[in-house]
């Protein structure tokens, strides 16, 4: 029993290192960031000053909130809590708000029946201080960020249905006859990795300045709006040329659906937080109509039959980066101005003038 007990101990320090070394840094940087809300919920990211060696300790901790008092519970092996013996202020980034307070530190009574053992636990206790008036956001810059961050992360989700599209384009997946139907599930589900990364990328910049728009709502919105997409591009890869013989009225409802889907589901999370928040559909769906003809542009005169997959994939990456950036830079010039500060208009700024006279 004592050898179990001592294989147990040391699998448990050595999960407890490894999380220390890969696993918090990870976390800790998610904190500081706009997606912070995907973990703090329940994750804080805890500021102690060592009593001794003055060191800046930064860890994430799992807490509990009643009020203004935060309740973190830790094993008596970690060491970073004898800093707060006796007392001691510390910083908190919480729920993406920096926040000050005083931490006292109480030891779990050992168990009765294990009294070599040491305390149960270690629970600290954060009375948090009053909070700070937030500044007004910064939107200056926003068109740049959004643009830079969407770029990247259509770029490098385009990639994941660019290299599956090739992967699956071979004879050898004609296999029973149903080929085209995996190849188009395969770039179907490639293209909800994508809408998951650029759903990713695009609330890293909106929550800077829309924090009550949660990421996994953005980023549910995205991918459901790019499987849609996706499903109906998939449409000429599963049916073949048939899909040309289908009425004027039922293709234009397709590709209605392809350019405006998206925009719409990322609608209804925007319009209890923005006014007039149906802009944004006309603007996504204009902005990836005008993506889509960059794309076709690059790419039509430069795939020719009989290429190498490596080149089919380098040029569909070429034509990628070009769609990105072009999407990139349209949606993000409108949702700047859908977020941007509203004046009274010449009419409204008319009739108070006239008021005042009165």
């Amino acid at each position: 029993m004592e050898t179990v007990s001592a294989m147990y101990l040391t699998l448990w320090r050595v999960v407890d290192r490894l999380q220390t070394l890969l696993v918090n840094p990870v976390v800790a940087w998610l904190l500081g960031t706009p997606l912070h809300d995907l973990l703090s919920e329940k994750i804080a990211l805890l500021t102690v000053t060592g009593r001794r060696s003055g060191a800046t300790i930064r860890l994430p901790v799992q807490y509990e909130q009643r009020g203004d008092t935060l309740t973190v519970v830790s094993s008596p092996t970690r060491r970073w809590w004898r800093n707060l013996d006796g007392g001691a202020p510390v910083r908190l980034a919480l729920r993406g708000t920096a926040r000050h307070g005083h931490a006292t530190v109480t030891r779990k009574p050992a168990r009765a029946d294990a009294s070599r053992e040491p305390a149960d636990g270690i629970v600290v206790t954060i009375r948090l201080a009053a909070q700070e008036p937030a500044l007004e956001k910064d939107r200056g810059r926003l068109w740049w960020r959004w643009t830079k961050a969407v770029t990247l992360g259509e770029v490098a989700g385009f990639c994941v249905p660019a290299i599956t599209g090739a992967s699956v384009a071979g004879p050898g997946w004609e296999l029973l006859g149903i080929g085209p139907l995996v190849q188009g599930t395969a770039v179907v589900l490639a293209g909800a990795v994508e809408g998951s990364i650029l759903g990713l990328a695009q609330a890293y910049v909106l929550r800077a300045a829309l924090p009550a728009i949660t990421t996994r709502a953005w980023v549910r919105a995205t991918v459901t709006g790019a499987v849609i997409a996706w499903t109906v591009g998939a449409l000429p890869i599963v049916l073949g040329e048939r899909v040309l013989d289908w009425p004027p009225a039922v293709l234009a409802l397709l590709g209605l659906t392809l350019l405006t889907s998206m925009g719409l589901l990322q609608w209804r999370v925007l319009r209890g937080q923005v006014r007039a928040a149906w802009r944004w559909v006309v603007a996504s769906s204009g902005a990836w109509l005008v993506a889509l003809g960059v794309f076709t542009l690059v790419t039509t005169p430069l795939w020719q039959e009989g290429q190498p997959g490596w080149l089919i994939v380098a040029i569909g990456v070429l034509g990628g980066v070009a769609m990105a950036a072009t999407v990139a830079a349209l949606t993000g010039a409108a949702i700047a101005h859908i977020l941007a500060p509203r004046s009274p208009s010449a009419g409204a700024a008319t009739r108070i003038r006239q008021e005042g006279r009165r």
